[in-house]
């Protein structure tokens, strides 16, 4: 069977479940759940489907299943590190949803750094092992699958990160999360320099297939390698944003002190004081710096009885 023209369009069944559950559930918690933000989370939301539509179903990915290796990084470099946090970005915050204890505790164990680091190298290589890639570019439902197995561990990658409920079930430091980042990208930044260093055909399908852009397959596959060494930084940089984001997040919900900045009225509400507090103390807190004068009584009147003063002689 002859190869699709580079410029058609893919209509993968899977695929296009995939994105409408995806898409559809998470609207669906926006108009339940969310109540700050809601503007963004619809703008990240609309994000996710533009680039879905873009890689799933546009000329893109025809190019990138039967042409171009370069072109299959650039397709799982959005789908990994764009459009997995964008998902979970448009996420609420509070999704007024109740969950099994079991469910909450799996996915608890899923999004640990270590099982999620695990589980996105393993997904990445492992579908880049020569037998199982060549499988997917010769059959369209085995390449679909593994972008949902790429899909599906970007995101358990990127949770920690975005943490998108609150409270979370799995967050880390800033500084942690950039860590968690490099940490995890190691292996893929050396890999990609193995690919882009190679002096023989990795994956002899696409050395097949008819030449376009003007690549020829070696200058391909050496723009690939280098397109996997970049995802570290490509991770780094929205890592970054991210929590930047929820910086600013976090800033934002702090609640008014009723300092002078022009907030709402402070409401003074009584707090326990433990026994034996000094006077002293409790002035001080209350914003006297001065004791007050104690009231002094009125000077008692002296009555002199009648007929008490001196005898006249």
């Amino acid at each position: 069977m002859g190869l699709p023209p580079a410029s058609s369009f893919v209509a993968e069944p899977l695929l296009i479940a995939t994105a409408a559950i995806s898409i559809g559930t998470v609207a669906w918690l926006l108009r339940r759940g969310a109540r700050g933000g809601k503007g963004r989370r619809w703008v990240a939301l609309g994000g996710v489907g533009a680039l879905l539509v873009a890689i799933w179903f546009s000329p893109v990915a025809t190019v990138a299943a039967h042409y171009l290796l370069s072109a299959h990084l650039l397709q799982i470099t959005l789908l990994m590190g764009a459009v997995s946090p964008l998902l979970l970005l448009a996420l609420p915050r509070e999704p007024r949803l109740s969950v099994p204890r079991w469910l909450g505790r799996a996915l608890r164990l899923l999004v640990h750094p270590i099982v999620a680091i695990v589980a996105v190298n393993a997904a990445f290589f492992g579908w880049h092992m020569a037998a199982p890639y060549d499988e997917s570019l010769r059959n369209g439902s085995v390449y679909a699958l593994q972008q949902l197995t790429l899909l599906a561990t970007s995101l358990i990658f990127w949770w920690p990160i975005v943490s998108p409920f609150s409270p979370p079930i799995r967050s880390m430091s800033p500084l942690g999360k950039i860590g968690y980042i490099v940490l995890a990208t190691i292996p893929q930044t050396f890999g990609g320099l193995a690919v882009a260093l190679a002096h023989h055909v990795l994956y002899p399908v696409y050395a097949l297939a008819p030449r376009v852009l003007g690549l020829d397959v070696m200058t391909d596959q050496q723009i690939a390698g280098a397109s996997i060494a970049l995802v570290s930084k490509i991770a780094l940089f929205a890592a970054f944003t991210i929590i930047f984001l929820r910086m600013l997040e976090g800033s934002a919900s702090e609640p008014d002190d009723g300092g002078g900045g022009g907030g709402g009225p402070r409401v003074d509400t009584p707090q326990p004081k433990p026994s034996g507090t000094p006077r002293w103390l409790d002035d001080l807190n209350s914003g006297r710096t001065v004791r007050e004068p104690e009231p002094q009584a009125p000077p008692a009147r002296i009555r002199v009885p009648a007929g008490s003063g001196s005898a006249r002689g």
